[in-house]
């Protein structure tokens, strides 16, 4: 055999000078992708660092390793020190706690987690705002005076007494009446608005009360004005903070609105429905604070009607004993 001694030497030597220039040489810097590809073969996970040798042993349990890892352990704090160490970069990183983002798609530092993150903290703030607009609804339900509180007593019992009445304006036209005849100075008052750009045309009405020289609104239904389909549990919550008659003047009824309008508006937005121009908080404050005209009973009429009674009553003929 020609030469038989001669070809394992240098085979030999050429691997040996092989792996010793492939020591000496520097490391080259791959993607953060590529690395991520790369890491899960034994050829790669066997090499740590460029100072070290590979060894029979670590060879084994390397390959064990690789045979454990699955895309899901990339975000290990091991790897990401192996990843700051190989560019020789400080673990600032690592000490705040920040993951990998190989599955988000993105080049920020932000994860699913951290995104989950942020919506449980809008809905924490969610839930702090409601918690103040309850507060604020709650010190604004209650009647502002003593004259008020009368007149919401006084309301209650004609109520309470013509409860058979169906129709709403019957009722208003009843409570109108009687509330006249206590003595009070009130009337049925009419609202009225044009079409804007963000509200349609509409009417409604109410009764208005003088109470010691200033105007009082008076609704017979008020909380069902604001009642809305598929309502979330923290609206449900401020839909039963309203009363079902509502006594209070113009300024603190337009803050109530609006922070009952607002309260719907989330509602029906975390629900994923359209907001209706009918509930918007323009239209739905047009209600009570738009120009309005009363409609009350003309007192002659009535004086009128009253005399004609006594003339009848004088004319029938009396029955004697």
């Amino acid at each position: 055999m020609p030469f038989p001694m001669k070809v394992q030497p240098i085979d030999s030597s050429t691997c040996t000078e092989s792996i010793k220039n492939d020591t000496v040489k520097p490391p080259v810097l791959k993607s953060r992708l590529k690395r991520f590809f790369d890491r899960p073969f034994p050829s790669v996970l066997r090499i740590s660092s460029a100072a070290e040798k590979p060894s029979a042993a670590g060879a084994a349990n390397d390959g064990a390793v690789a045979a454990e890892f699955e895309p899901s352990s990339v975000c290990l704090d091991k790897m990401v020190e192996n990843f700051i160490e190989e560019n020789n970069e400080k673990p600032s990183a690592a000490k705040f706690g920040r993951k990998c983002n190989c599955f988000n798609g993105n080049s920020n530092d932000s994860s699913d987690d951290e995104f989950d993150f942020s919506t449980g903290f809008s809905d924490s703030v969610t839930n702090s705002s409601f918690g103040d607009s309850s507060d604020t609804l709650k010190s604004l339900i209650p009647c502002a005076s003593v004259a008020e509180r009368n007149l919401l007593a006084d309301t209650s019992k004609i109520v309470e007494k013509h409860k058979s009445c169906k129709r709403k304006d019957d009722l208003r036209k009843v409570v109108t009446d009687e509330l006249l005849a206590l003595g009070y100075k009130a009337s049925t008052c009419k609202s009225k608005w044009e079409k804007t750009s963000s509200v349609p045309a509409g009417e409604y009405e109410y009764i208005d009360v003088t109470v010691e020289g200033e105007r009082v609104m008076i609704d017979l239904d008020f909380r069902s004005e604001f009642e809305i389909a598929r309502s979330t549990g923290n609206y449900k919550a401020v839909l039963q903070l309203l009363p079902f008659i509502f006594i209070g003047k113009a300024d603190r009824t337009q803050q109530i609105v609006s922070i009952v309008s607002e309260a719907a508006r989330q509602s029906l937005k975390k629900k994923g429905m359209h907001i209706a121009p009918w509930r918007k908080p323009e239209y739905m404050k047009a209600k009570w604070l738009s120009p309005y005209s009363r409609i009350t009973p003309a007192p002659r009429a009535a004086a009128a009607e009253e005399s004609d009674a006594v003339a009848e009553s004088k004319e029938a003929p009396s029955e004697s004993c």
